[in-house]
């Protein structure tokens, strides 16, 4: 049975209602309703920038002309509705009639092979231009005709002093401009797939003479039939231009350029991965801090263009990780819907499918267990009075939806027996040996985690469980947790055909998730993956090792290494290759950098490990816990062996 967990949306849904059927509204009102509503998402150059599966494309499809008409075309249905009122706010649509015209351009193919030719800089970019404006108009009459609209039924509303030029882009009428731009197009390939570049003196009329529609369109007026007889749109068109890290960086800075400019009336977005910017261009965009943001000259970035990261943000983390676990609830439960297997069942649902009731530690690891307990309290020196204290103290927790175990409960006392120690003067022989702590101990939330944590490394007691774990080690990146939750499908999927019980149980989900995150990493093969691998594996073995202290000082543990926000900023500037080391570890979800964090009266950069990462070394999903140290210790790490 195919399972639709292992592909990307785009790669296998081509009609755009089964599109619509699983795609999720969360990423649009996380991301891009905030722009929309200060009017910063169609009036200058927008940059979508994210990891490798954080959603861009998905996006790019969503505001595509046929799948915003699909989508108004089904706006009663149920499914869909939090998905219109999404693109409402996204000002895409109205209630009844669509906004602009939107076209997904991707630039993986021909535009770099501009750069090869051997003219001058300035004729090689604006061959490129051409190019994409070609292009761009035959994609929006493309998607306008795929859609019902006639040819004749589509009339251009050139910009304000414009209508003049209008002539050397084919008019005003579909017609006309649909065969100036295949003419364009056409000279312009005969030059990108020639073999040997012709002379510059060869080349087409076509190709050299003027031709600039994205200087002269404003709008696009069309006449779609309906019910009631046909009805005029006034449409706004925007180009997407997706994958624009594949260009060569004197194009990318040069498309930046000609597209941030006031005068331009066409919407555009630029969608690209972190990896394509200068480290500390890139640096600065994570860290959000905008005094030190790349701005090319004469440009003023904060007002021609729009920064959206798909990532987290430093001030609403915690919402986003509780927005993107609704999004990918939502993602797993409609791909579940795409697979006979499950509908016929009505398993529906991910979460009903991974269990979170937890079996008690077998006998002879619970035994060994209490006798561990009982040599930390002979070795301690702690008093069966004190010892009866504690355990009193520890069964007074109760952790929310889950029971206090028994094991939990001796491993809490434990931890709870260490912190007491460490918290009493030395005693001499005839002193007291009930002494009170120096500070009051307290059984949390934090203690109970970090119970669990050492019993996963102790004694192998599943730890990863649920779908709220499924979606936290996914370091919010939908393809991540498609390829998590794609193994777990897979494994339950075995268990309906042989006629077992679906849900998976704690042990099962938590060995499979290591196993698949293990492999990941072993298979990382983007640029300087073997530092990067390098660095998180030396920051999680760290980080473990303050984790399974026997006073677990961070609670739960680490899961980050921090870094002074002062030296942090110096990192391009005093140790540039890390700084490149860092930054594809961000672009590849290696990492995720938490800047100006405030911990012990300073300002701490954290530099928190992936998902996969955590998972491979056992650490807590929970944030916060960091070990301290510098960049100059990092940036040795990678010279070792160099």
């Amino acid at each position: 049975m195919e399972n639709p967990f292992l592909k990307r949306v785009t790669e296998f849904l081509r009609d755009d209602e089964a599109f619509l059927a699983i795609v999720s509204p969360e990423p649009a009102r996380l991301f891009l309703r905030r722009p929309a509503k200060l009017d910063a998402l169609y009036d200058r150059l927008v940059f979508i920038r994210g990891t490798p599966g954080s959603g861009k494309t998905t996006l790019a499809r969503l505001f595509e002309y046929p799948t915003l008409a699909a989508l108004l075309r089904n706006r009663n249905i149920d499914t869909h509705k939090l998905l219109v009122s999404t693109l409402i706010e996204c000002k895409a649509i109205t209630r009844d009639t669509l906004e602009i015209l939107g076209y997904r351009l991707a630039m993986e193919n021909d535009y770099r092979n501009f750069w090869e030719f051997p003219y001058a800089e300035e004729l090689k970019l604006s061959l490129m231009y051409k190019l994409i404006q070609a292009r761009a108009v035959l994609g929006w009459i493309s998607n306008l005709t795929s859609s019902g609209v006639k040819l004749d039924d589509i009339t251009l509303i050139p910009r304000l002093n414009a209508q003049a030029a209008t002539q050397t882009i084919g008019g005003v009428n579909g017609r006309g401009l649909l065969q100036k731009a295949r003419a364009v197009e056409l000279a312009l390939y005969r030059i990108v797939g020639a073999l040997v570049a012709p002379n510059k003196s060869h080349l087409d009329d076509e190709a050299t003479s003027a031709y600039h529609p994205l200087d002269i369109i404003d709008r696009f007026e069309v006449v779609v039939a309906g019910s009631g007889g046909g009805r005029t749109l006034n449409l706004r068109p925007l180009l997407i231009l997706d994958d624009a890290h594949l260009l060569h960086p004197v194009q990318f800075d040069g498309l930046q350029r000609w597209l941030m400019r006031r005068e331009l009336s066409v919407a555009r977005w630029i969608l690209t991965r972190l990896d394509v910017m200068h480290p500390h261009e890139a640096l600065a965009h994570i860290t959000e801090d905008r005094t030190q943001t790349f701005e090319l000259p004469g440009v003023t970035a904060s007002r021609e263009t729009e920064e959206i990261l798909l990532q987290s943000s430093v001030e609403d983390r915690r919402e986003q990780r509780i927005s993107f676990r609704k999004m990918a609830k939502d993602m797993a439960n409609r791909y579940l819907r795409k697979m006979p297997l499950f509908v016929d069942r009505d398993l529906l649902k991910l979460s009903d499918l991974l269990s979170t009731d937890q079996e008690p530690l077998a006998p002879s690891k619970q035994k060994e267990l209490e006798s561990n307990v009982a040599a930390a309290q002979k070795s301690l020196s702690i008093s069966q009075v004190r010892c009866k204290a504690l355990e009193e103290l520890v069964d007074t927790y109760r952790p929310a939806n889950r029971a206090l175990t028994f094991d939990v409960r001796l491993a809490m006392l434990n931890v709870v027996m260490h912190r007491y120690a460490n918290r009493i003067p030395q005693r001499g022989l005839f002193e007291d040996s009930n002494p009170e702590p120096s500070k009051p101990l307290s059984v949390d939330a934090q203690l109970y985690e970090a119970a669990r944590i050492h019993l996963l490394h102790q004694f192998g007691k599943p730890y990863y469980l649920g779908i709220d774990d499924l979606c936290d080690a996914s370091s919010e990146n939908a393809e991540q947790f498609l390829h998590l939750a794609a193994i777990l499908v897979e494994d339950v999927s075995t268990r309906l055909i042989r006629s077992r019980q679906a849900s998976l149980d704690p042990a099962t989900q938590t060995k499979l998730l290591r196993q698949k995150a293990e492999e990941a990493i072993a298979g990382w093969n983007f640029p300087r993956y073997d530092l990067v691998r390098r660095v998180v594996t030396t920051i999680a073995e760290r980080c473990l090792a303050v984790t399974l202290a026997p006073n677990a000082p961070l609670g739960p543990g680490a899961n980050a290494y921090g870094i002074a926000q002062s030296e942090f900023d110096k990192i391009p500037t005093n140790y540039p290759d890390l700084a490149r080391v860092l930054q594809f570890a961000v672009a590849y979800n290696a990492f995720t950098v938490v800047p100006r964090y405030e911990c012990k009266n300073q300002k701490w950069c954290l530099l928190e490990l992936g998902g996969l990462v955590i998972l491979k070394h056992g650490l807590t999903l929970r944030r916060g816990g960091f070990i301290e140290g510098t960049a100059g210790e990092l940036n040795d790490l990678i010279r070792e062996n160099q």
